[in-house]
């Protein structure tokens, strides 16, 4: 049975659930200045966690993945989330994904699975799993009013499928979080490097030169600030992300390269790192 949206067979439900969701997201300000206000308030408080920590070497990536969530929470449940609760939240994704990370090789050799030290990997992705659905499953029940939820309920009504709303809130809390949180490490990370020194004072320079001091910048001062878009742009391609991250099916019959793949085939282009993956496995001790 396919639930959610990232793994949902390409049918008529899920064009209606994409359509759906869609619409749903953007009445609370999905490409509209009110997400930019939903991000530049976690931003505030991204920043004076940056600055408690008193210019002390810190590892940024709790701060920033919390940021990340409680722009998707506020959309999805209506509520700015605590700090033990989104770190709860933060480590269950974080599990989960790098756990199917470990597992990936098994949809390509099932027989795989039962290697030892497979097997254990599953069990752990499988935890994670559970964990994340038991957060997800409480956020929905206390979820407010004016939330994607909510939404989504009323607009279901008696054909609600609450399964498929778990899967699909476990949909855009994953891709939501791990996309958005690596591409800020990543700025960072390319930012401390050799060079980023000079790309870091050329930014300081225009941004100060363009934006009052007393707010942050938006999208409305985009045309001020070139090479802040640029630096932006570049980091995006440097290390991008999602793309060529998700595996795909084809719609129709088609020859790629002289080979020929039917119709509802899935394809990816991870075979050599699952190749990686299967050696690493083998001769783990």
């Amino acid at each position: 049975m396919c639930l959610g949206i990232g793994s949902h067979r390409y049918d008529a439900e899920f064009r209606r659930q994409h359509k759906l969701t869609l619409s749903i997201l953007k009445e609370f300000g999905f490409g509209r200045d009110i997400m930019e206000e939903r991000i530049q308030a976690e931003v505030s408080v991204l920043l004076q966690k940056i600055r408690d920590v008193k210019s002390v070497a810190f590892c940024p990536h709790s701060a920033v993945t919390s940021c990340i969530l409680n722009v998707i929470a506020s959309i999805l449940f209506g509520r700015h989330m605590e700090d033990k609760a989104v770190g709860e939240l933060g480590k269950a994704i974080h599990g989960l994904l790098r756990s199917i990370v470990d597992i990936v090789a098994v949809d390509f050799w099932p027989v795989l699975r039962f290697l030892p030290q497979m097997h254990r990997a599953i069990i752990t992705s499988i935890a994670f799993s559970d964990k994340l659905f038991d957060i997800i499953r409480s956020s929905i029940e206390t979820s407010d009013e004016e939330s994607f939820v909510r939404y989504y309920m009323n607009r279901e009504g008696s054909k609600l499928d609450r399964e498929q709303l778990e899967y699909i809130i476990r949909d855009l809390v994953l891709a939501g979080t791990e996309t958005s949180t690596s591409t800020l490490l990543w700025a960072m990370v390319l930012l401390a490097g050799r060079d980023g020194q000079r790309v870091q004072e050329r930014l300081w320079k225009e941004i100060d030169s363009q934006m009052p001091r007393e707010r942050l910048p938006s999208l409305a001062d985009r045309s001020l600030m070139p090479y802040v878009e640029a630096t932006i742009l570049e980091v995006m391609r440097v290390r991008t992300v999602v793309p060529l991250a998700l595996r795909h099916r084809t719609s129709c019959d088609t020859t790629v390269g002289g080979f020929f793949i039917p119709a509802n085939t899935v394809a990816s282009i991870s075979a050599s790192y699952v190749l990686f993956v299967i050696l690493w496995f083998l001769f783990l001790p």
